[in-house]
């Protein structure tokens, strides 16, 4: 079962470690972050690539606000970024002070709140979990126990949240309450491993699941019912992250990755790192924007 579904090369980036790109349908433009060089970059209507916001530290994660701005990650902060000005302000100054902690992917949930992934970046398993961020500078550990947390993705209803344990190759779904909690967490389907780990996700219209498999060169799609229903091979080893974007939300880009792959593997995959998108059968839902 593959289907290319029209894979296309969209732009030569070289990112170290792309992730979490966002589409901004009035603007029609495409931001994505390089998680390990800390930039947010934008692909523009004609195919441009500029770098918009540059950090000393790792960005993890970006969201849209109500008022066309980002929200993003730094590190184990949270922090909006004013795009006319390029100003930064922070949400909050940080969740924990140990080094080597930092928010991974995020997304905004049907109430207008930023949740975003705290995940370990050494051995410390199960210490990774949830956490839910307003306006208002409220934090709110909503799961815990969660050893590499990655994409998120709600129903078209917003009633189900999904979420991806990387390490434990699972993907959860869980009930979504209007207060921002998770309840009747279970699984929702554990991926082959021997396709790689889970990264990021993405929803269509019809409830199917798309979800990129880093070092398994591939993306796969789930039905609702949780059966596998699309393989669309990559011809890059790392892909990271996915979103719906596009006239009609028809698109799905996909940033990939080069992080830790060896000299011989980047000669094999020249393009590892760069932007790549797909059109499938079904188009996809909006993602919501942070109440600022």
């Amino acid at each position: 079962m593959a289907d290319n579904n029209d894979l296309r090369h969209v732009a030569r980036i070289g990112a170290e470690l792309g992730e979490s790109p966002v589409w901004d349908d009035e603007n029609g433009v495409l931001y994505f972050v390089d998680i390990t060089r800390g930039k947010i970059k934008v692909l523009l209507p004609h195919g441009k690539v500029e770098t918009v916001h540059e950090s000393a530290v790792h960005i993890g994660a970006l969201a849209l606000t109500d008022k066309g701005n980002l929200l993003f990650t730094e590190k184990a902060s949270v922090a909006m970024l004013d795009i006319r000005t390029g100003d930064v302000s922070h949400i909050h100054a940080g969740i924990h002070d140990s080094a080597g902690y930092r928010f991974n992917d995020g997304a905004c949930d049907p109430q207008g709140r930023f949740i975003t992934g705290l995940m370990h970046e050494g051995p410390d398993r199960k210490s990774g979990a949830l956490y839910r961020f307003d306006s208002l500078g409220n934090v709110h550990s909503i799961q815990q126990g969660i050893a590499l947390p990655n994409g998120l993705a709600w129903s078209e209803d917003g009633n189900t949240l999904f979420f991806v344990d990387s390490i434990a190759c699972s993907i959860f779904q869980a009930t979504y309450t209007a207060h921002g909690m998770p309840e009747d967490v279970r699984l929702f389907i554990k991926t082959p491993t021997e396709l790689g780990r889970p990264d990021g996700i993405a929803l269509d219209k019809e409830g199917g699941l798309w979800v990129c498999q880093f070092n398994g060169g591939c993306l796969l799609r789930y039905d609702r019912y949780g059966h596998l229903s699309d393989r669309v091979l990559m011809p890059v080893p790392r892909p990271t992250s996915c979103c719906f974007g596009g006239k009609g939300l028809g698109t799905l880009f996909i940033t990939t990755a080069r992080f830790a792959m060896t000299p011989r593997a980047l000669i094999t995959y020249p393009n590892a790192g760069d932007l790549y998108a797909i059109t499938p059968k079904i188009s996809g839902n909006p993602r919501y924007l942070f109440k600022a």
